[in-house]
Formats: C-alpha cells, sequence, structure tokens
C-alpha cells in the first residue's frame, strides 16, 4: 500500500517514539523509510544555522544508527518544519508522512502547528502518532 514513508522526527525520546512507530508500518508494508530532521531556526543568520545543524547532526546520526537508518535515506536541514517536511515527501514521491504530535485533553484538544501545516499542505496521507 504505501511504497515510500516520510518520518519527520525531533531529535530525542518522542523522536525515537515516533521512527520506532514508523519502523513498524514500514516494515508491515515493505515500504522505503525517509527520516527527516528539520532545525526550526530560518529567521536566524546562516552562520548561526550552520552552527546550531553542526550540533545537531551527531544526534540525529546517532538515532539514525540506533535505528539502522542509512544516511542516504535521511535529510537534516533548517527551515519551517511543514514545508521542508512537505517537500522532502515531494521529493522522495512519499505516500504516507508520519509525524509527533503533543495530545491535549478535553475540549480544548488541538494538534500542533507543524501536525497541522503538514496535514493542511502534504500531497499524501499523512499519520500522527500521539507523544
Amino acid at each position: 500500500m504505501y511504497k515510500t514513508i516520510v518520518c519527520a522526527i525531533e531529535i530525542g525520546q518522542e523522536g525515537k517514539a515516533v521512527l520506532s512507530k514508523a519502523q513498524e508500518i514500514a516494515s508491515s508494508f515493505g515500504s522505503k523509510l525517509v527520516v527527516v530532521n528539520v532545525l526550526p531556526y530560518s529567521l536566524l543568520p546562516k552562520d548561526y544555522q550552520k552552527e546550531l545543524k553542526e550540533k545537531a547532526e551527531p544526534k540525529f546520526s546517532k538515532i539514525l544508527a540506533e535505528f539502522d537508518v542509512s544516511k542516504k535515506n535521511s535529510v537534516q536541514r533548517v527551515g519551517k518544519p511543514y514545508e521542508v517536511i512537505c517537500d522532502v515527501a515531494d521529493k522522495k514521491h512519499a505516500d504516507l508522512i508520519i509525524l509527533g504530535t503533543h495530545s491535549k485533553k478535553g475540549i480544548h484538544s488541538l494538534i500542533g502547528s507543524t501536525a497541522t501545516g503538514v496535514a493542511n499542505n502534504a500531497r499524501c496521507d499523512v499519520s500522527l502518532v500521539r507523544i
């Protein structure tokens, strides 16, 4: 059903939880899995963006290694998260985007702005993982 899945993660335990779920789904469909990490600092000077990316890259690489994801199946960029995620999904011809969302209880429950942006702009299916 899904040939290519893009999984957007943050660096940390929550990102690992989302990636774990994405691997389960990719495995069940025999899908290619592409992992994306977006550093949301597009308004900062370019040299500072580069420094942030250089600091985040080893952490991202460690997560990729932990989940046995090859570097060629990963993307790390600076930008608006939903735009980068949707762009990567388009370029990789993804059938599904998986990302995490923080769930709030009660009547005021809303999905996050990144999840909303992806859901409204993606050209493929979107699956949210509650974290």
